[in-house]
């Protein structure tokens, strides 16, 4: 998950921005955690580096460029975009190496071409992947394309997302352990571990998938699939 930060004295600034980067990841599914901050002295004090900060630079106290300046002191190589309406200040935030550069006011096509650029040079990882035996051959299957795993006849198969199954040799007990890191996987029975990021939505007892399919929940894992469910899209 992304922890991205805002900092910006005005309200109306902060709300617009952060309304803006959600609409952003959301679109994506790229899970992120904001973290709101009226002043620079705020940022610093958490202690915490974040994947990304969004910096105003003319606030009072420490300016969004003298805070940078101390991000990069303390944290590897941060990744920063300013967002000012003072035209000057871009000379500025390139001497702190700024990621990326926006003039208020922000208009969400001017948030989302500088936010392609600066994802895709700086934020994107390596696709997440799971290491599988199929047909006695390893195979390395992309998380994001599995909408479920089933345990079925002894044997587990992972369907994805085009419909596809694909038969696996390991057990699904082998296969939790290997996504237990992947907060977007859930086992919502003794046979099932479903991607939360391909559900539609939760009913009585199963999962209705994006594709129209449905994944069983059983009684014993109930309460813990509906509160992780709810914990994901709120999020």
């Amino acid at each position: 998950m992304l922890k991205i930060a805002i900092c910006d004295d005005t309200r109306e600034e902060r709300e617009l921005v952060e309304q803006y980067a959600k609409r952003y990841f959301d679109a994506r599914k790229q899970p992120a955690e904001f973290e709101i901050f009226h002043s620079m002295q705020d940022v610093l004090d958490t202690g915490r580096a974040c994947d990304l900060y969004l910096l105003d630079v003319l606030m009072p106290g420490k300016s969004g460029i003298q805070g940078a300046a101390d991000l990069l002191k303390l944290y590897a190589d941060p990744v920063i975009i300013f967002i000012t309406s003072s035209l000057e200040s871009a000379v500025d935030s390139y001497r702190v190496c700024a990621s990326g550069f926006l003039l208020k006011p922000v208009g969400w096509e001017d948030f989302e071409e500088t936010m392609d650029r600066v994802y895709r040079q700086r934020l994107s990882l390596p696709q997440a992947s799971l290491s599988v035996i199929v047909n006695r051959v390893p195979v390395e299957l992309s998380l994001e394309r599995i909408s479920h795993f089933e345990n079925r006849l002894h044997k587990v198969y992972a369907t994805l997302t085009d419909g596809s199954v694909v038969p696996l040799s390991q057990k699904l007990s082998s296969i939790l352990e290997s996504v237990a890191e992947q907060e977007i996987f859930l086992r919502c029975h003794q046979s099932y571990i479903v991607n939360l990021v391909h559900v539609r939505t939760l009913e009585d007892t199963f999962f209705r998938m994006e594709d129209g399919t449905s994944v069983p929940i059983s009684r014993a894992f109930y309460k813990e699939a509906k509160n992780a469910y709810y914990h994901y899209r709120l999020r």
